[in-house]
């Protein structure tokens, strides 16, 4: 994720998560700067999206006490997603891609070929979730992809990593957090009621979303639906056997034995993991 030479711009909202993870990129800077250790350089970016009553002292006065080149930014992205939004939609949608606009476009004024965001586990399960339950789809978020039109790697550091923790990290070491008027303003937002339904898998089990992040890094398409993953990954598709052993190798729970036929000929043989 994190390569020699990088120049990576630092996404700071003003919230626990992305405070963590520009205080956490620094302590890997550091112990990175030996002799052929990683060379990196961070750049810290918050946007001012002008709410009402925003006061970003708190987090300016921080940020000067830190090592750390920063940069503020001030865009009414707020106005634009008011009178936009429709009274039956959510903000979420049209800021994010407001804001991921123009974090892409100063990325690219810095010469940063990377763009860090503070994304963690329990996101990761609710947008799994929220597709899945609304779009029918199963699709989260990567912990690492490539805009093209933008040529900028997005990277997500923390999405490994439980909410709980990050909050339990960023009270001791007292970050400071500026508070968002559209993010939970909205008392139905879909998010909202998918956060509370993840909060109860603990419940089933102690270690429930730590299991919901690694599944989605361990997928068996020989064990869904979804004809044309199993055809892309050399599975038959109609019944999830492996017919091209090469890249069904690839494959999470498909092991691959050659051998020969009565006849000579070779034959692929496949074994399905179990899931129990």
């Amino acid at each position: 994720m994190i390569e020699d030479g990088d120049h990576i711009m630092v996404c700071v909202s003003g919230g626990k998560d992305s405070a963590t993870m520009l205080r956490l990129f620094m302590n890997l800077r550091e112990r990175l700067a030996r002799p052929g250790g990683t060379d990196f350089r961070i750049t810290a970016v918050h946007l001012d999206q002008r709410q009402p009553g925003y006061d970003g002292s708190s987090l300016v006065s921080w940020l000067d006490s830190l090592d750390v080149p920063y940069r503020i930014l001030s865009e009414d992205t707020y106005s634009i997603v008011k009178d936009k939004t429709p009274e039956t939609k959510t903000y979420c949608s049209l800021c994010s891609r407001l804001r991921r606009g123009i974090l892409y476009t100063v990325a690219n004024e810095l010469g940063c070929n990377k763009l860090a965001l503070g994304h963690h586990g329990d996101d990761a399960i609710e947008t799994l979730l929220l597709n899945a339950i609304h779009g029918g789809q199963l699709k989260s978020m990567p912990a690492r992809y490539y805009s093209a039109d933008r040529n900028v790697h997005v990277i997500r550091p923390l999405i490994s990593c439980a909410e709980d923790d990050i909050r339990t990290y960023a009270e001791a070491m007292e970050f400071p957090i500026l508070p968002c008027n559209l993010c939970g303003s909205q008392p139905d937002a879909q998010r909202a009621k998918v956060k509370m339904l993840v909060g109860t898998l603990d419940a089933l089990s102690p270690d429930a979303r730590k299991n919901f992040v690694r599944a989605m890094g361990n997928v068996r398409p020989s064990h869904l639906l979804d004809v044309r993953l199993r055809e892309a990954c050399g599975l038959d598709g109609a019944t999830g056997v492996a017919v091209e052993p090469e890249r069904a190798n690839l494959v999470h729970g498909i092991v691959v034995n050659e051998a020969k036929s009565a006849n000579g000929e070779n034959m692929s043989e496949s074994f399905i993991e179990s899931l129990l």
